[in-house]
């Protein structure tokens, strides 16, 4: 890992630098790719302030901790570090997952649900179309033991669909050209 530390406000230090490379070594077992740090130690008054930013595995991860010891600042944003890390791995492990199965669901012929992807087309040879208005068509479908209705809309001339809905609401289908 490319590693940058600068220093803010103190002079640097080696053993800082150590520590800092140390840390920051424990975190590469989670990085596949070549990855670049840039650790920021800074001091204001007593404020001591560790600022991190790791371009890793394609995502910029920053993480800041300020307390009262440089040493423990850094012990604790390594440590936030190492669960944004391990949190970007997981979300992507779970969407190379989820890929992978949709490309096998796919390559075995069925879909992701688990149904086969061909299914079995029951139709009529000749359905009767009359023309009729959007309210004649609803009140048919309460004679009817089909769950649609096909039928020319006495007003715009074009075919429609009137279907009840798994709710039991019905719905209008009008085409468009």
């Amino acid at each position: 890992m490319q590693t940058d530390i600068t220093f803010k406000n103190i002079e640097s230090s080696d053993a800082l630098k150590d520590y800092a490379v140390k840390r920051l070594s424990k975190i590469d077992k989670y990085i596949d790719r070549i990855a670049e740090a840039h650790v920021v130690l800074s001091v204001e008054k007593r404020r001591h302030k560790a600022d991190v930013t790791l371009n890793a595995d394609g995502a910029v991860i920053n993480a800041v901790e300020i307390t009262e010891d440089l040493y423990a600042a850094i012990d604790m944003v390594m440590d936030k570090l190492e669960r944004q890390i391990k949190k970007h791995k997981e979300k992507l492990q779970g969407k190379k997952t989820q890929q992978s199965k949709a490309a096998a669901a796919l390559a075995g012929g069925t879909a992701p649900t688990g149904r086969k992807a061909k299914q079995r087309l029951v139709y009529e040879k000749n359905y009767p179309v009359k023309p009729m208005s959007v309210d004649e068509a609803v009140l048919q479908m309460d004679t009817i033991s089909q769950s649609f209705i096909i039928f020319q809309n006495t007003e715009s001339k074009q075919l429609n669909l009137i279907y009840k809905r798994h709710d039991g609401e019905l719905a209008l289908v009008e085409p468009q050209l």
